[in-house]
């Protein structure tokens, strides 16, 4: 996919606003950000993935792992049209030393993992890879949750995607789009 000049310059911009606003919010961590302009990558680049997770807040919400690129995110005026393309989100519990992944519901081809617009570029991946982290710095034993789709293709799409970091699924209905996943780390 070709990027004039010109769009690079605009997403360059985009790119570093989001970036100092992100910098700017204390509830926020950076966790990973590419700035190489390589359209054509999986994941497409540049990204910033960050997270709201904070380890002393743990009882007070859920928390989410954030992937925001500015590639077909910026508008005529050169601003990002959304404030992240991704978002996974999950719930820590210290205790039991657990994750559970509380929101992974795909409506379709749209998909709480990846913006409709923004499947099959990697930023879910990334997600996961960045969960997968705060997990072994937690020292979390297990990570689970539940898949919520509205057909069988859905549920084989993410499934692959999990399968990928060796999460385990359990079909309640395949036709139906209904499973549950697990992963143990300990």
């Amino acid at each position: 996919m070709d990027v004039s000049p010109e769009q690079l310059k605009i997403m360059g911009k985009a790119y570093q606003e989001r970036l100092a606003a992100i910098k700017a919010d204390a509830r926020l961590t950076i966790l990973d950000t590419v700035v190489d302009y390589d359209v054509d990558s999986q994941p497409v680049t540049p990204y910033i993935v960050y997270t709201d997770f904070n380890r002393a807040q743990i009882n007070e919400k859920s928390s989410s792992i954030f992937v925001y690129t500015a590639y077909e995110n910026v508008d005529k005026y050169g601003h990002s049209k959304t404030d992240y393309q991704n978002e996974l989100l999950f719930e820590y519990n210290a205790w039991k030393k657990a994750i559970h992944i509380t929101v992974l519901e795909t409506l379709g081809a749209e998909s709480q993992l990846a913006f409709y617009d923004f499947q099959n570029h990697g930023l879910a991946q990334l997600a996961l890879k960045y969960l997968l982290k705060i997990a072994h710095k937690n020292q979390v034993e297990k990570i689970d949750g539940n898949v919520s789709s509205f057909d069988g293709e859905s549920l084989k799409q993410v499934m692959a995607l999990f399968a990928k970091f060796d999460f385990k699924f359990k079909v309640q209905d395949a036709q139906q789009g209904l499973a549950s996943f697990e992963l143990v780390l300990a």
